[in-house]
């Protein structure tokens, strides 16, 4: 696994160069984080085919926004420098993409980010940095270098980008958050809890992993609290009849003295003047259950109070492992 940042002179790679090229990656239980640099513009070829040197190994690339900025700039720039291997050398073919700036804007709603800009993502972490300047800031700095090489300017110019590779890994740690949609998480507890006139049942569970910050998020009724090793997710809890709707509702009769829909295989055998053919809205069975609501428009097996509601119900599951699959659904409205 590679993590890499690039640094430019320029937000277009046809017209601006590539001068460093930071690549972070582990050996045994310590980081190796390289800088390929180029002391002036003629030098871009050289750093390029170093990291591809570097590149050939790896099966997984990270980034951060690389899947917009970076592997498109290096693509186009080595489209450029290395025409010999122009259409059908592409040098990230073999390997899988990891963007974390993908990862953060998933996140955003849960995580309660204000930005998802790497230093902001950083210091909801708790992660610190000692660079003074961005990369729109550092590009006069380079060409101020190449005019006339400087230690200062060259600690400047590599303490950015060391800084954003190195901040990569910590980053990572934000895929530590999908533990809750991809399932990887046990339910410990689960219980109904009355509070005055209104109901509520929490589900109390432990991730396969531990978070590496807490979070607290109250949206729609819904609380979420995760601690590092455990969290507690409470939704308002209900009694009522709700409606399951079937999709196909050209094959359903609907029976209006009963206030349900029959398959045709049916209804065929119901004396016509107690039936009408089903439309969207009238194509639906009842249930009486206590009920979750989500905020999520489906259609696979979960229940509405009537058609238009903008959000679906989950029956309160006696299974724990049916309650397991209701909670990864939920989850996966957050990401």
């Amino acid at each position: 696994m590679l993590f890499f940042d690039i640094e430019t002179t320029g937000f277009s790679p046809a017209q601006n160069q590539i001068y460093c090229i930071g690549c972070g990656y582990r050996s045994g239980s310590d980081i190796t984080i390289e800088l390929f640099f180029a002391e002036n513009p003629a030098e871009e070829k050289a750093v390029l085919a170093s990291f591809f040197d570097l590149l050939a190994a790896c099966e997984t690339v990270v980034t951060f926004n690389g899947n917009t900025f970076d592997i498109p700039f290096v693509r186009k720039r080595a489209a450029l420098l290395f025409p010999e291997n122009s259409g059908n050398e592409d040098p990230f073919r073999h390997t899988a993409l990891i963007d974390l700036y993908r990862e953060a804007s998933g996140m955003k709603h849960l995580l309660g980010l204000s930005s998802c800009r790497q230093k902001a993502v950083e210091t909801f972490l708790g992660c610190s940095r000692e660079d003074q300047y961005d990369g729109g800031q550092l590009i006069e700095i380079y060409h101020q270098y190449v005019s006339r090489p400087d230690a200062g300017l060259l600690s400047l110019l590599l303490l950015h980008n060391l800084e954003d590779v190195r901040g990569m890994f910590n980053l990572f740690a934000l895929r530590s958050y999908r533990q809750l949609c991809d399932g990887q998480f046990e339910i410990i507890d689960a219980f109904d809890e009355p509070d005055g006139g209104t109901r509520s049942y929490t589900v109390k569970i432990q991730p396969r992993f531990p978070f590496p910050q807490r979070v607290r998020m109250v949206s729609e009724g819904i609380s979420i609290f995760l601690n590092r090793e455990t969290g507690l997710i409470s939704f308002p809890l209900y009694h009522g009849t709700l409606k399951h709707y079937f999709q196909d509702y050209e094959n359903y009769y609907y029976l209006p003295d009963e206030d349900y829909a029959v398959h045709k295989s049916v209804g065929a055998f119901v004396d016509s003047a107690h039936r009408k053919k089903a439309t969207k809205h009238t194509c639906y069975v009842k249930k009486e259950c206590d009920y979750l609501c989500i905020p999520l428009r489906c259609t696979d097996g979960f229940l509405r109070r009537e058609y238009q509601d903008p959000c679906t119900c989950m029956a309160l599951p006696a299974d724990p492992s049916d309650l397991h699959a209701c909670l990864c659904r939920y989850f996966t409205t957050l990401f």
